[in-house]
């Protein structure tokens, strides 16, 4: 299309055209740029800090303290990082939990409770737990997916700080909250390589043993029991294999205090007794079979020792 000349004494149609800045778009322009400076300026991430530091730290029953706390603004997420969980948690007064990191984030909306579901990421070495509480004002969830952990992190829980067991534990289950007390839930926890490392037992010396196997499967009959369906370590051919069911007994105010109640039977190859023969003095003299009923009672933080007969 052939264009229109325009004479020297003549003004371009296009002058009088629309304009693109005009008074709204300017109105809203201004609007984002308050917005994006007052996210830069105003120092949110520091009164986090301050408020979290706080919070976590003064909580007698179970502090944490951490480096510092980095806050996302368009993917909204709370970093944590290098959180220490001090051993009152554990009623180790000496010892210590030290994490990587410890991430908070919107998962989107939850439709059953109604309200919203986040994202709890903990990481330390090759421990990493992903927890999703759903939030509202009726009751709380919290599942746990695709979650794994070494086990090496029960050493903060124990006086000498060195954890009995060794293995990386899988982790899947759910529970419900009320008031902040568990009202539902289960739990299942396995493993393909749980071990006994080498360690001192009442002054007796014991070499590493391999028992591959671990399953564990958990679930409330009511707000204070917890049933222990089966615990199996070991099995056939390995060099232990312990069967074990019963329930503990929930402390809503202490959760290291709540009871144990374990019942079932234990078999020890000819190898444990023969090579470990120390551990005779702890089974019944009139029972050589190898096969042993066996019961742990007592509270988490201090189990007493197992009855055999």
């Amino acid at each position: 299309m052939k264009r229109k000349r325009i004479q020297y004494n003549e003004l371009s149609e296009e002058i009088y055209g629309p304009k693109y800045w005009t008074k709204p778009r300017l109105i809203i322009t201004g609007i984002i740029l308050l917005i994006f400076g007052f996210l830069f300026n105003f120092s949110l991430e520091e009164k986090l800090n301050k408020w979290l530091q706080v919070s976590l730290g003064a909580n007698e029953a179970c502090p944490i303290v951490f480096d510092k706390a980095e806050l996302s603004y368009f993917l909204p997420q709370v970093n944590i990082k290098k959180p220490i969980i001090l051993g009152a948690c554990f009623g180790q007064m000496n010892n210590k939990l030290p994490l990587n990191e410890f991430k908070i984030s919107f998962a989107g909306p939850s439709f059953s409770p109604p309200g919203i579901k986040l994202h709890v990421t903990i990481s330390e070495g090759k421990t990493r737990i992903n927890l999703y509480p759903s939030l509202s004002p009726f009751s709380q969830y919290l599942d746990i997916k695709e979650s794994k952990f070494d086990s090496k992190i029960f050493g903060a829980m124990t006086e000498t700080n060195k954890s009995p067991v060794e293995g990386l534990l899988n982790i899947e289950g759910w529970l419900k909250f009320s008031s902040g007390t568990i009202e539902d839930g289960s739990l299942t926890i396995n493993s393909r390589d749980f071990r006994l490392p080498a360690q001192n037992i009442k002054g007796f010396e014991m070499a590493q043993i391999e028992l591959n196997r671990l399953i564990l499967n958990a679930h409330f009959t009511n707000k204070t029991t917890m049933q222990i369906d089966k615990i199996e370590i070991g099995q056939v051919n390995m060099p232990i294999e312990l069967k074990l069911k019963g329930n503990l007994l929930i402390n809503p105010q202490s959760f290291i205090s709540s009871q144990l109640q374990l019942s079932g039977t234990l078999h020890l190859t000819n190898y444990i007794l023969t090579n470990f023969s120390f551990i005779k003095l702890f089974l019944p003299e009139a029972n050589s079979s190898g096969t042993y009923q066996m019961k742990i009672m007592g509270p988490l933080g201090n189990l007493g020792p197992p009855q055999f007969k």
